[in-house]
């Protein structure tokens, strides 16, 4: 599924590129037209590129950048010539920061620093090293949360290694599950479910021991987390004022915590929701994970650049399953919204993030309504 993913949507790095960079994608041939429209919205010069292309005419660059790191890198970039290895190269000492017990340290921390409306302890859930722990903590939640448990692999994120149990029963398969991923990772983060308002994301980049917060995006997401896109130029919008004074306070524990973290550099975002209470009453989870790399919010805050600040709009990624034609989808959504470009900015309409010919899998797309917030 991830190299579905990378195939069909590595041109969203456009939105995050500088001038004169180019962004590598696995497919020949992008089309002019939709190359030329895209130009016209992000505003700088930039190119695509395919490591045939890259192998064959040497580019030279001043560096690589990655989504994240990871072992896998190696051979994503094995064409590049031995000099470019420092940009990609994977530190076995990184390995501990994809793991959920790094976010979950950072959100103690926070429940440790008694921020307002934010979750409390007897909701966040435990590591369990073995089956019948498992099980216990499980039945040990039903008894005080009847909306159901989430169980997540040590090693997993974005919606992948998640399992939801909405009634108390472990079945054939749900055992299964839970012995695979011992038997795989040793331990199982069980969690209760939370009645969930919405998902929110705080991006950020850090530099040696300075951390700085970029912004904040809404997104929407299925039950164990997979990214469907987000709303643009609203985040604060969501949040009442003593929610957003806790907020601000969530970003600066945040920096504290991670600014002498070596192992930690970059771009970085933590995903975050707010849930309903017993009493109907709203509340933060300021950390449901954190993902040491760049994420789709950090696609969100590069594409509300190319939106006046006051217009109403949205990001959207659908799959197959959604949409059987996306040529077709993509014609019907170009005759419905018509684009208006100005100055680098989307005034209204529909913008296609992908090349519609080159993708089979995933397609997404920006849609601007000319309607005021």
């Amino acid at each position: 599924m991830i190299k579905k993913v990378q195939n069909d949507l590595s041109v969203l790095l456009a939105w995050l590129v500088g001038d004169g960079d180019s962004v590598l994608i696995e497919k020949q041939v992008v089309n002019k037209a939709w190359k030329e429209l895209l130009h016209s919205v992000v505003g700088i010069d930039f190119k695509f590129v395919t490591s045939k292309e890259v192998k064959e005419s040497k580019i030279a660059f001043n560096a690589v950048k990655s989504w994240g790191k990871s072992p896998s890198l190696v051979s994503d970039f094995h064409f590049l010539p031995p000099k470019y290895q420092q940009f990609y190269e994977w530190d076995r000492q990184l390995k501990d920061i994809f793991h959920r017990q790094f976010g979950y340290n950072i959100l103690t921390y926070i429940i440790d620093n008694e921020v307002n409306n934010s979750i409390s302890s007897d909701k966040i859930g435990k590591f369990c090293l073995d089956y019948q722990e498992v099980v216990n903590e499980i039945e040990g939640m039903f008894i005080k949360n009847s909306f159901g448990v989430i169980m997540k692999l040590p090693y997993s994120s974005s919606g992948r290694g998640i399992l939801v149990l909405k009634r108390n029963e472990i079945t054939p398969s749900v055992q299964k599950w839970i012995e695979s991923a011992l038997n795989q990772q040793n331990s199982v983060l069980v969690e209760p479910l939370l009645e969930k308002e919405f998902d929110f994301s705080l991006l950020f980049k850090k530099h040696n021991n300075t951390i700085e917060f970029l912004g904040g995006s809404s997104f929407l997401a299925g039950l164990t987390g997979q990214y469907y896109g987000s709303g643009l130029n609203t985040f604060r919008s969501y949040f009442s004022d003593l929610e957003w004074e806790s907020i601000m306070k969530i970003i600066t524990l945040i920096k504290t915590k991670l600014k002498d973290e070596k192992r930690l550099e970059g771009h970085f975002g933590i995903d975050a929701l707010v849930f309903k209470g017993a009493n109907g009453e709203r509340f933060i989870h300021p950390c449901v994970e954190i993902n040491p790399r760049y994420t789709m919010g950090h696609i969100t805050l590069g594409l509300q650049k190319a939106v006046p600040l006051h217009k109403k709009a949205e990001w959207r990624i659908v799959t197959k399953h959604e949409v059987t034609d996306f040529v077709a989808f993509q014609k019907e959504m170009e005759q419905k919204h018509p684009l208006s470009v100005h100055l680098n900015k989307v005034q209204s309409g529909f913008l296609p993030l992908v090349d519609v010919n080159l993708v089979q899998n995933y397609y997404a797309y920006l849609l601007v309504e000319d309607e005021e917030i």
